[in-house]
């Protein structure tokens, strides 16, 4: 089919925001940071899982350190009661006040066992709690940065969705520069993956690498170099450069 001068400037045209048009179209649908995304979110769901972690060593610490107290309070109410039998001795032997002052001597011993106990839950549960606080911070902090590429992502796309509406436009705009023919089997083979029209170099279709045979070639050599072909493998248009 032969075309006009302004028809071929169309048709490059076309030509350039189709392949501009499939770029911004793959950028779009396959953000750049999509992997840094997801590594962000797989950070994010790691650390979730340290968390519960961390916190469950937290409230085990915790726990124990509350039922040591109440141990605690248990030996001191029996040397309470005791030392008060003690010190009445209504009814008390010499010998059982020895047992009473051994017994009160036992839980004073309790006591003091429990009490460090309690004191190394306590170191032990401080530096659980800064464990816990540097899961916290570093999810903050991962969950700042997802934050910032989401909105980095999101604000890109609405930008190539801007370009492709404007690609598209001109798209349009150019096609309707030319025979409705062309722009038929140009989309046909746009649809099946190609880009729809080539500009010719040498005796291989541009589209799909299809060699042209040398009579066809050295024919369109010979032609109007406004003569647009069609590629017999792929179907593309082809338009021999200039």
């Amino acid at each position: 089919m032969l075309i006009t001068d302004a028809q071929r400037t169309a048709l490059q045209t076309l030509i350039e925001l189709t392949a501009s048009g499939r770029a911004l179209r793959h950028e779009h649908d396959n953000p750049k940071r999509a992997a840094e995304l997801q590594e962000l979110v797989a950070n994010h769901r790691r650390l979730g899982e340290e968390k519960t972690q961390a916190a469950e060593v937290v409230d085990g610490h915790r726990s124990t350190i509350a039922e040591t107290n109440t141990l605690i309070e248990a030996q001191r109410a029996k040397i309470e009661k005791k030392t008060a039998e003690l010190n009445d001795g209504t009814g008390l032997t010499s010998r059982d006040m020895v047992n009473m002052q051994d017994e009160i001597a036992g839980h004073e011993a309790r006591v003091a066992e429990l009490e460090e106990t309690e004191l190394t839950e306590m170191e032990n549960l401080e530096a659980a709690e800064a464990g816990l606080a540097d899961v916290e911070s570093r999810i903050a902090e991962v969950t700042a940065s997802g934050k910032e590429v989401q909105t980095a992502v999101k604000e890109r796309k609405a930008e190539l969705q801007g370009l492709l509406e404007d690609n598209a436009a001109s798209a349009r705009e150019a096609k309707g520069e030319l025979p409705v023919e062309l722009v038929t089997v140009f989309e046909a083979n746009v649809a099946q993956g190609g880009p729809g029209a080539a500009v010719l170099t040498g005796p291989n279709c541009q589209a799909c690498g299809q060699q042209i045979g040398g009579a066809a070639w050295n024919a369109m050599l010979g032609a109007d170099v406004n003569e647009t072909y069609e590629c017999e493998e792929c179907e593309a248009v082809l338009l021999l450069r200039s």
